[in-house]
């Protein structure tokens, strides 16, 4: 084969590469731009899903318009369908619609958030129906009736978004346009309101009563809704800075406040926000003791309840446990091992903290950790013995004998 019909063979080659080449770019930018048209550019999936989380959709897929959606599961939460009969698993972020109901049990819990700062929050072993007043009407802020059997706790921002009134223990009570804090908590056969913020107004026989912030009332089907009485004033800690040391087993730790025998709400977590309870007790008398916690760091609060309403919660105390497994350090300045019998003055230095015995006598020293103590030695053999002693109960241990010289200043 010439070289001419190589160059030729070469060049077909090379025209065959760069046809096909253009004819795969051309098969892509025809499909680029077919997904294009099938799936157009938009919101970003993550920024869907976030916006979805603040702001309720108007309709679903099916036409119906959601009223909140759940939130914050804790352990078994049911829901009905108010064109239905059965319970079903709640999920989270799962939405409600008009007339819809749910059930919570022990130890389980749910948030309803109607809005991004209006939001209803479901305790233990309780139930509540959420009706829509106003389905029809536009433009105005959506009014709703949540009936209630057990625990609701409610807060709702001054963005005056939505209006509420809650039906339980045969009363009506409606909450103020505005920024308000509620508590619904079960007393027997009767329900205790306590509002934090805002004000409540509660349907009387002889006329409306008014439940300003800070005050409760109890309600009772069949009897008349008294009047608002002022909420517990909030405990006085007896110390909020609570520090115990120990070596092996945990210590026996007091957490007290100011009060009579009465009923008290306690609080122990280990975050200062409280999300993350170790402790959540109702006590009748004004201290706990427990020995069972482990070494860390916590916060503990405590409020007064009367009638089952609730007042504020104190200020957060701290409480630290500390284990130390650590000797404490200890230096002795002991004198030589021949010395003149007589009067000596024996020093050293130990763990701040520490208690120091020499010969088995308490030793007090400085803040420091200084020490010392006056001691005689005797003609002959003297034993010297010293033991430093931290809070948690480990020891450390220093001794020395010492040969004493000289009859003449023996001590006795």
């Amino acid at each position: 084969m010439s070289a001419r019909d190589r160059f030729s063979k070469l060049g077909g080659i090379a025209l065959e590469t760069v046809g096909s080449l253009l004819l795969v770019l051309a098969f892509y930018w025809l499909f680029m731009v077919f997904l294009y048209a099938l799936f157009p550019s938009g919101t970003p999936l993550k920024e869907m899903l976030a916006n979805r989380a603040e702001e309720l959709p108007v309709k679903d897929g099916a036409g119906r318009r959601p009223e909140a959606a759940l939130k914050s599961l804790v352990r078994d939460v049911r829901f009905r369908r108010g064109n239905s009969v059965a319970w079903e698993g709640a999920r989270e972020g799962m939405l409600l619609y008009n007339n819809d109901a749910v059930q919570t049990f022990d130890r389980s819990g749910a948030t309803l958030s109607f809005a991004p700062s209006d939001r209803l929050t479901v305790g233990s072993n309780s139930l509540v129906l959420v009706t829509r007043l106003n389905e029809k009407v536009e433009g105005e802020p959506r009014a709703y009736r949540v009936q209630v059997e057990g625990e609701l706790k409610g807060s709702l921002s001054d963005e005056k978004r939505l209006r509420l009134e809650i039906a339980t223990a045969g009363h009506l009570a409606r909450v103020a346009s505005g920024a308000a804090r509620f508590r619904v908590t079960p007393n027997g056969n009767a329900s205790s309101l306590a509002v934090y913020a805002g004000e409540v107004r509660v349907q009387g026989r002889d006329g409306i009563v008014r439940v300003p912030a800070y005050h409760g009332i109890t309600l009772r089907k069949g009897v008349a809704a008294g009047p608002a009485v002022p909420l517990p004033e909030a405990p006085s800690l007896k110390s909020d800075k609570l520090l115990y040391r120990f070596r092996l087993l945990p210590p026996k730790v007091r957490f007290s406040w100011s009060g009579k025998a009465g009923e008290y709400h306690f609080q122990l977590a280990r975050d200062p926000s409280f999300k993350s309870l170790v402790l959540d007790k109702k006590l009748a008398a004004p201290e706990l003791v427990t020995g069972t916690l482990d070494a860390g760091s916590y916060f503990w609060r405590v409020s007064g309840v009367m009638e089952a309403r609730e007042g504020f919660f104190s200020r957060t105390g701290r409480c630290d446990l500390l284990q130390l497994l650590k000797p404490p350090e200890l230096k002795v300045d002991f004198p030589p091992e021949s010395a003149a019998a007589g009067n000596l003055t024996l020093t050293g230095d130990v763990e701040p903290g520490a208690r120091v015995f020499v010969n088995g006598v308490e030793v007090s020293g400085a803040e420091d950790g200084a020490f010392a103590h006056d001691l005689t030695l005797k003609s002959g053999v003297n034993l010297i013995r010293v033991e430093a002693v931290d809070q948690a109960g480990n020891a450390s241990y220093a001794s020395r004998v010492i040969y004493g010289t000289g009859a003449g200043q023996q001590g006795r």
